[in-house]
């Protein structure tokens, strides 16, 4: 056989070997610089690299990829300061079962919200996130567990998202934050108290409505509490939703937090958790270019948020309600986006509370991006 004949044999026998999915890794990452300036005597303006965060993808082929994010918050840790963290955001893998079904484990995002899942900075308004989403919704929120994610047949748009997390911990809830200190993050987290927690999305052009859920123990294995997998319970539910049409740009979202046994949980512990947490906001904005620039693709959309909260919603017998937890947080200012994954902000916010007390008002400028 001729030289010439080994290699046409050779090339159609490549051609006929099955095609192999080609592996890719993915850079990305988001960050915000903040600058901070609040009503009130001895209280300097401050400027702050808020968040750092690095997003590195790799798809191992079609069915399997693993997703982290990597978040350093104020710039640095130094021993001995407060502040500063360096923390996984989320780590898992995704194993599409199907075209309606994929299995994700590791470090997820309970699906509770807007926030906690979308939270880029050029994807919100205002410097800050909503302090709705830090004291009612502790975002961002995420722990270890395994789920399903996809979409339902049922209608067009309709996708879901539903995890076995580990459980909160109780130890760590208070008057003020709530649930927010009692999130185990991924570090050497107890399992004692499975939890699950899920969404329902439907998205239509210009529309998009969800609901959400968390439900599981916070004994966190403490024998005081309870012995059992579901003992002093901790049940989230949310709805929320997002509307945009010419130029014009809605959403709002709503919570109820309800903290079983929060009466033995505050003399375990020594707190003053409420029973009831609950509280939403609301937000309109509108595109100021839509008549300025008519023809560009950039942003510069005004907005007013109005959000109305309480940690103390309802508290257990023996503990005292305190009206400072009862909030009233109204943030109106701009936010120009000269592209879609960079944004300059300002905004004025006032807060009001129902004692009269630890209320103000803060300026804060901002720059964030996302890529």
């Amino acid at each position: 056989m001729s030289c010439r004949s080994l290699y046409v044999c050779a090339l159609l026998c490549l051609v006929a070997l099955p095609a192999v999915a080609q592996e890719s890794t993915t850079i990305g990452g988001y960050g915000e610089v903040h600058y901070t300036n609040r009503s009130g005597r001895n209280t300097p303006a401050e400027v702050n690299l808020r968040r750092f965060v690095v997003y590195l993808a790799h798809t191992f082929n079609d069915k399997l990829a693993f997703r982290s994010e990597l978040e350093v918050e104020d710039a640095k840790i130094e021993g001995g300061s407060a502040g500063g963290e360096v923390a996984m955001e989320q780590a898992f893998l995704d194993y599409r079962l199907s075209s309606r079904v994929t299995l994700r484990t590791g470090l997820v995002l309970p699906p509770v919200g807007i926030i906690n899942e979308v939270h880029e900075p050029p994807a919100f308004n205002g410097v800050d996130r909503p302090a709705f989403d830090h004291d009612v919704i502790p975002t961002t929120w995420r722990e270890l567990g395994v789920g399903i994610v996809g979409t339902l047949p049922l209608a067009e748009g309709l996708s879901y998202r539903l995890y076995l997390v580990n459980g909160l911990r109780a130890g760590g809830f208070s008057d003020a934050e709530g649930i927010r200190a009692g999130r185990q993050e991924g570090r050497e987290a107890s399992f004692a108290n499975p939890s699950l927690t899920g969404r329902l999305e439907w998205v239509r052009p210009g529309l998009r409505l969800g609901g959400s859920f968390w439900y599981g123990g916070t004994t966190a294995g403490d024998t005081l509490l309870g012995t059992e997998s579901f003992d002093a319970p901790v049940t989230v539910l949310s709805a929320d939703g997002r509307y945009e049409t010419s130029g014009l740009s809605l959403r709002g979202v709503v919570a109820t937090v309800g903290v079983g046994d929060a009466q033995q949980v505050n003399a375990l512990y020594g707190s003053a958790v409420g029973s009831r947490i609950s509280g939403g906001y609301l937000e309109g904005a509108y595109d100021l270019l839509r008549f300025m620039a008519p023809h560009t693709t950039q942003k510069l959309n005004a907005f007013v948020r109005h959000e109305r909260y309480d940690t103390q919603a309802e508290v257990p017998t023996g503990t005292t309600r305190n009206a400072e937890f009862a909030r009233r947080i109204t943030t109106l200012g701009l936010a120009y986006k000269p592209t879609w994954n960079t944004v300059f902000k300002g905004d004025y916010e006032v807060r009001r509370t129902a004692a009269g007390t630890a209320e103000g008002e803060t300026v804060r400028f901002g720059m964030g991006y996302q890529f």
